[in-house]
This record gives structure tokens, sequence and C-alpha cells, in this order.
């Protein structure tokens, strides 16, 4: 059934109206799966029941061929070792054709059979397919019900009448043929995109079958004489004093029947009920809303408001939206809103900045791709990715335009967590525009209600057509989405920013690497430092989680890196040698890894301090700089080295702990290029009689200085505490700590960096044949960090209300660096996944102890094992 909501049932009950649900009734159960290579039979038997199903493969529910088959055990793990390599079509590189012999060139049948009880008077069925992959012929009980014609596109919904061919009180059987993407020409033209299909562009391998197949719910909808579809709720929030909002709600009503219908469409907001009366015409549509203008209860005064995390809270409102006949509830649906302002502009500079609610808010985020490779969608890794964001403080992701259009599950978390989204609606120009915009349609009237939604790129990199354009921008304006809209997703040369909507892509080399101060040299490099908004960017390549690479290769590929097949494959479709600038920037900054624990515990400090460099230096010079959607947040399969500060087995990595440490809502931070201390305030409370104490460490341990600064911090303001006075007796490397306190001496930020006497600074870059090398003016030497003692911490693990505590204590006179903390199950050897951990990665000195928190994704505490090993501290299992 659909939910229904309190109110509503409230209402009829002391109305005495009867209400009659409108019926979800899911096809998700008894599928199965053929290929149409040696199938005789064509969709009018196949869709009889009776069908010998012994040669067929049997789905637990419906899914793409590829994802079908590696299920039934036909194909090794694809994610493991090089075992996609042996998947028959399977082609290196960035591919849109399918070869000549893939099993996946031919078209594959799903089927299957479901039973309906005895019809009830005057109720109508709609078949419905959320997902497909690429075209269909649909039949239904011997009729084919429609077409590869009409049903293409993986971007969009496809709903059917079909009670005339339904079977009341029996068996029915169902067949869907499904015609693969990637049946172009030979000599079809070279681009990332041609189709209204996912892409992967050179994120990881394309798989075989191109994700052919159903990858969304199939389910049947009973409704009365008149359906309700694409439910809406629009708010308008007062400004400046946000005291008053003003709502409407709308859908599209149809009228199943061949006579007229009179009806009345509802809408019940926590108990405020609202309402028209409607004639509609045999077969006739109609969008019709339910104004503020009309009706007084659509005003609310002192709304809950809908902030981004950490500002304020996520407040959501539930509507429920009905069609009644004759007293009777025709259709129905109820689902949750939010009341807030999210609103983007450009500035005198032509760079894009965003106010949330009247505030100007600094967007740090990334990228967001598709979850899963072979488009296994749960809604755990969902809840994982979009948690462990807000954990971080990063308030916004850019839905990729060669990703999938995520489903209800990843808007629904990012609601409720406070993380906006960015939606791109296509990567490229497909060759057919009709369907392009059709694609796009269905997408904004499926997401338009989530508050999390905030902005709108055209296509990635590339402009879209003036006729795909005009398209979105009317599209908008037609259901009237009120957000943002820019046609490109930013420029490669900033020169020309006002042409793609006032954002930057970033330079090559910052898909490679970036050193940690790379970002600070504004006024040298405004090209891609911290100056204006950032689409993308980011540090280059950075490393799974330890045990995530123990797990998506055999031990025996894990060491050495060179003329590694296995680990080159597990990067990006250029291979290894594509993140070549990074292993020189470890060699050379840290000293050559001598094994593969040397290989991540170096990789690890290096990713960290990359990205808490960028992310603070966003911080550091808000609102000069505007934001960053970094390059990239997660990725869809087991990739060793890649973009990615969560990777797919929803571990963070080293990366992904300097960003939250780099975005803590009241931050001190150090500028390496000034050399001089800030704290950086996100939140609109200001913040009085902070003090920041600051202590310079050398590499043995020693204290060197100490300094106190006191200051105050504007709302979502930044300021200066003091110069870094670096005692000229400096050995290298040397530590400099923060600790910044509120008036209470309560702890707000804490912070460790490691320095070097040589300064580093960002040089020239140049590529050649699509790889990319950088030659720094100066590079800092952290090559003594491995001379640093082998040391121990004690460590106490207890659990707490909703998961785990654990106090670390360094009793040595050694510094304890990049500290890494892990929980393992009693019987198994891997980390954890997900774990939400307070901090990580963290560096104690002699003497200092720290209080860490971590909880699984439920607040069950199941007995768990305490793992600890760092840069230079011995590993050690605790039980």
């Amino acid at each position: 059934m659909t939910t229904r909501c309190f109110y509503m049932l409230l209402l009829a009950a002391l109305l005495f109206i009867p209400s009659v649900h409108a019926a979800i009734i899911p096809l998700s159960e008894d599928w199965h799966l053929h290929s149409s290579a040696g199938l005789a039979a064509d969709g009018g038997t196949l869709s009889q029941p009776g069908v010998d199903l012994s040669q067929w493969y049997a789905l637990d529910e419906p899914c793409t061929v590829l994802s079908a088959l590696v299920k039934a055990g036909v194909y090794a793990d694809p994610y493991y070792g090089e075992n996609m390599k042996g998947i028959p079509g399977y082609q290196d590189g960035m591919w849109l054709r399918h070869l000549e012999e893939s099993p996946f060139r031919v078209s594959w049948w799903y089927r299957s059979e479901f039973e309906l009880d005895a019809k009830g008077e005057d109720r109508h069925f709609t078949l419905h397919l959320d997902g497909i992959n690429y075209q269909a012929n649909i039949w239904l009980n011997g009729k084919k019900i429609a077409g590869e014609d009409t049903v293409v596109g993986m971007f969009r919904r496809f709903e059917f009448a079909v009670t005339e061919a339904l079977l009341f009180g029996g068996k029915n059987a169902l067949a869907v043929e499904i015609i693969p993407p990637g049946l172009l020409p030979e000599d079809h033209r070279k681009t990332k995109q041609l189709e209204a299909t996912t892409g992967w562009d050179d994120h990881n391998p394309q798989p075989p079958d191109m994700n052919m197949g159903i990858w969304q719910a199939v389910y049947l909808r009973e409704q009365g004489p008149v359906s309700m579809r694409h439910p809406y709720m629009e708010s308008e929030l007062s400004q400046p004093g946000l005291e008053e909002a003003r709502l409407c709600a709308s859908a599209w009503l149809r009228n199943n029947s061949h006579e007229s219908q009179t009806c009345v469409f509802s809408a019940v907001v926590e108990g405020r009920e609202i309402s028209r009366e409607v004639t509609l015409e045999a077969g006739e549509e109609r969008e019709v809303l339910l104004r503020a203008e009309d009706f007084p209860q659509l005003v609310i005064s002192s709304p809950r408001i809908w902030w981004p995390h950490p500002v304020g809270a996520q407040e959501l409102y539930e509507v429920c939206c009905s069609v009644t006949v004759e007293g009777k509830e025709s259709d129905g649906d109820s689902f949750h809103f939010g009341i807030r302002d999210i609103s983007s502009h450009v500035n005198e500079d032509d760079w894009r900045g965003y106010t949330v609610n009247g505030r100007n808010i600094l967007i740090r985020g990334g990228a967001w791709m598709t979850t899963d490779m072979l488009m296994n969608l749960d809604t755990s890794r969902y809840e994982a990715l979009v948690r462990h964001a807000r954990e971080a403080n990063l308030n916004m992701l850019r839905s990729e335009g060669f990703s999938i259009r995520e489903p209800k599950e990843f808007y629904d978390i990012c609601d409720r967590y406070g993380v906006m989204v960015t939606q791109q609606l296509f990567g490229r120009n497909l060759p057919d525009e009709e369907l392009a915009i059709a694609c796009v349609e269905d997408t904004l009237l499926r997401i338009r209600n989530h508050p999390s939604l905030a902005h709108f790129l055209g296509h990635d990199e590339t402009f879209p057509t003036d006729t795909l354009d005009a398209a979105y921008q009317h599209l908008l304006e037609k259901h009237r989405i009120k957000r943002g809209y820019q046609p490109h997703s930013g420029t490669f040369n900033i020169r020309t920013r006002s042409k793609t909507g006032g954002t930057r892509t970033g330079t090559r080399e910052l898909w490679t690497y970036a050193g940690p101060s790379h970002y600070y040299f504004v006024k040298e490099r405004p090209y891609d430092s911290a100056w204006g908004f950032a689409q993308s960017g980011g540090i280059g390549g950075i490393l799974a989680a330890r045990d995530s690479l123990r797990q998506m290769m055999p031990q025996s590929a894990l060491w050495p890196l060179e003329n590694n097949a296995c680990w080159s494959f597990h990067t990006v479709t250029q291979g290894m040698e594509y993140f070549d600038a990074v292993v020189k920037a470890l060699e050379k900054g840290y000293g050559p890894a001598e094994n593969f624990e040397d290989f991540c515990r170096k990789l690890y400090a290096m990713n960290y301090n990359s990205a808490r460099g960028m992310f603070e230096a966003y911080g550091r010079f808000k609102y000069d700089s505007l934001g960053i959607t970094t390059w990239k947040y997660n990725a869809a399969w087991p990739a060793a080295l890649t973009w990615q500060y969560v990777d797919w087995y929803t571990r963070p990595t080293a990366a992904y702990f300097g960003a939250k440490k780099a975005c803590t809502p009241v931050h001190a931070l150090l500028d390496p290029h000034e050399g001089a201390f800030h704290v950086v305030n996100s939140l609109y409370e200001a913040q009085q009689d902070l003090s920041l104490e600051t202590s310079i460490i050398d590499l043995e341990g020693n204290t060197l200085s100490e300094e106190n600064f006191a200051l105050s911090v504007d709302a979502d303001g930044v300021a200066l505490a003091g110069k870094l006075q670096v005692p000229a007796e400096i050995t290298n490397p040397y530590f400099v700590k923060l600790r910044l306190q509120d008036k209470e001496e309560g702890l707000l930020s804490e912070n460790s960096y490691w320095l070097s006497t040589t300064p580093d600074i960002p040089g020239t870059s140049r590529h050649v044949d699509d790889m990319f090398y950088t030659s720094p003016e100066s590079r800092a030497d952290f090559t003594a960090l491995s001379a640093l003692p082998e040391t121990e911490v004690d460590t106490v693990l207890s659990v707490v209300p909703g998961g785990y505590e654990i106090v670390i204590h360094n009793d040595s006179p050694h510094i304890a660096f990049q500290v890494e903390l892990a929980l393992l199950p009693f019987d198994g050897d891997f980390e954890l996944a997900p774990v939400y951990w307070s901090d990580n990665f963290i560096t104690l000195f002699p003497g200092e102890s720290r209080k860490l928190q971590a909880q699984l994704s439920t607040e069950e505490t199941p007995p768990v094992r305490l793992r600890v090993q760092g840069f230079n501290v011995k590993l050690r299992l605790d039980k």
C-alpha cells in the first residue's frame, strides 16, 4: 500500500468518507532471464503462463544482465583482481560500441509470473518500469503493451495502462525484451556519450554488458477512475527574516475512464487541509494547483526551516496528496519536503556563489559517481556514503553527468543529512535531442521536491546545443523548479568563466597530484588555486583503505607496483601510469617505498596532508573562494588508486580524514604560504573570546616554542590569529600543533602539521599523450619522517550508548605519527565498514591522550577487536 498520512486517515474517519488507497503491487519476485540467442519463442509466447524455464537463469529480483550472470555463478567476481577481463565482450579503455562477438550485443528476455485478486469496481491498473537500459519490447499475457520505438532511454520512467490485458483471479505473465545500448555503427563519432545511458568516462572499466537490463523497480499501481501523478510542494520563504512561508501544492490528474469525472484534489500538511473540485473530460490530463493566494492555510508563520549541515537543522514536513471521486479515494501519495531557499549568483568577478535562506555559504564537497558499476544499488551503500559526507561536514555532492540519475533513496538521505546536491543533466550532447529532453523532464519531475536539490549543470566540460540549452531552461520554468542553472560544468581557462556560468573545472594536473600548499597560491596561480568556484579539481590519486586493497586483489598483486597489471587495472582506464606524478611526489617527498606497508603509510600521510590543505585553503580565502566540489568523492568499483574520499567498500580514506579535519565547523589552520594562523567559522553565530594555543615541536618530540592568541570570529567569518614564528635552530622536518578553545575552555579544533624547512611551491605542469607531469618549483622534504622511532600507544576500548569510545595515550618519549585505528569483527581479518570515526590518522605527541568515538551503521555494539597502527606506530590487534 502507498504510505498514507495520519491526518488523511483521521479526516476520512471523521467525515465517514470511504477510503480505498491506491495500491502498489511490487513485481519483484519470480523473475527469470535468458539471452535471445538461440531462443525461438517470441514475446507473444513468452508472455503466456507455462513457459519451460528450466534453461533460464532465476533472479532474486530484476537487475542488469551481467549482475544477474555473476550472481548465478556464470562469471567470477568482476570486482576482484582481473576477473573482469575474462568476461566475454570486455574491452580495454573507454568504449561505446559492443564487439560483434559479444554475448551482450543481442537482446535478453526478462520474464515474471504473478497472480492478482479479483478486480474491484471501477479500478484501473498501470504497469510501471522505473528504469530499463536501453530499449524494450513489453508483452503481457500474450499482448504487446509497448515497443522499442517508444520504450527507450535509461533515465526515464515508463507507465502503461494495462487493465484490459490483466487476468484477475488467475496467473499473469510479463515478458520484457531488453535491447542493449552500444549497437552503434563501427564508424561512430568519437565522444564520451552518444546514448541516454550511463557511462563511466575513465573512472573504471566499462561493464561488458554496458549495464543493459532492468535496473529499477517494476510494479503495478492500482487506482480509481482518476490517477494522480507528479505531486509537488513549492515553498516561497520570506527574506530576510524567514518569518513566513507560502506554499503551493500541485499534481497532474488524469481521467482513466471513458466519461467525464468530477473529482476533488486535496493536500494535507500537518493538519492543514486544502482541496479543490476539478472536472476532467474522458482521457483528459491536467495539472491542478492549490496556491497560497487562494488558500490562507498554505501561509505558514514561523516555519521550520531546512538548512544544510552543519549550519542548521534539517527540518522536513510531510504532505499527503489525494484525489477522490464520489467520496472514495481514487489515488494518493505522501512525501516529505523542506522549506528553504537555495540560490546562486554570479558576482562581479564572474564567479558563482551560493546562498541558503539568505545567508552566504561556502561550498565544500565532492563529485558524486554512480555507487556501483553493475547497478547493484543498495540503500545501505547510499546511507553510508552520504552519512560519511555529513560526518565530514561536506555540504554538497555534484551528481556527475555520465552517472545514473539517482533514485529517490539517494535524495531522501541527502535531505535527512543536510547534504546539498548539484545535478548534472548529461555528460555530452546526444544526437537524439528529443530523447535527451524526455529524460531530463522525467528526472526533473522526479527529484524536484527534495530540499537538498540545489543547482543544475547542463553538460560536463562542454556546452549543450542551443536547442538543448533552451529546452533545459524551459523545463525548469514549466515545472516551476526554482533552482540555479548553468549550461557548462566549468571552464579550463578561467578567462572564459562567465560563459560557462561562473565556475572552473581546474587544470589537468589537479587530477594527478596537488600538494598541501598548492591551493594557497591565489595571487601567483589564480587559475588553479582557492579562488572562485571549482566544479572539479582536487589532489589527484587517493589510495584506498589498506583492507580494501587486500580485498580487491590477490596478496601477490599488492607489491611491487612496477609492471603490475592488477594494480594498474584497479586505478583508472589509463592505468597506473596516469598517477605517475603521485608516485614521484611520494618518492621525492617521503622517500621511495620499500614495500606495500611502507607505500601505504607514506601515501596516506601525503593524501591526508593534500586534502586538508585544499579544503582549508577554500575556508581561509572565503568568500574570494566560493567553493569546490572536488574530483571526486566516491568510486563505483574497488579502485586501489583513483579519485575517492570514500572507497567502494565504504571505508573512508586518509584523504577523507584530512578533509574532515579541514571542514571542522570552527577551525584553526595554518596558511603555509603566508606563515600565519587563521580561524575559520563556518557557523552563522559569532565565536567570541576564543583562545588559540600553538606549539612548535621538533622531530624528537621536544617543544621548542609555545604561543597563545586571543581572538573572536564573526559569524561565517575568518580571523587572523597571528604569525608563525619558526625558531632559527629548527631542524627538518618539524611539527606545529594547534588547539582552539572557546571561553569555557571547550575544545573546538585540534590540528597538527608536519612542515619542511624547504617550502612546497608548485611549478609547471605538462601533459603528453593524456599523461600529466608536474615539476614543482620547490618540494617539501619529509624523508626524515621515516627515521621516527617505532613507538607504541596505549588504548582502552569501551562500549558506550550508540557505539564505541577509544581512549588512546602516547606514553612514549616519541611522536606517534598518523595513528590509524580500525575496528575488526572477532571472526574476520578485514576492517568493518562502514564505521563512522570522530577522527582518525591522528598525531600524538609525547604524553598526549585523545578520546575518539566510533559508530557502526546501527546502534548495535557487537564485540569487536581494535587494530592500531601508524606511520611509526607498531601494529597491534587488541581483543
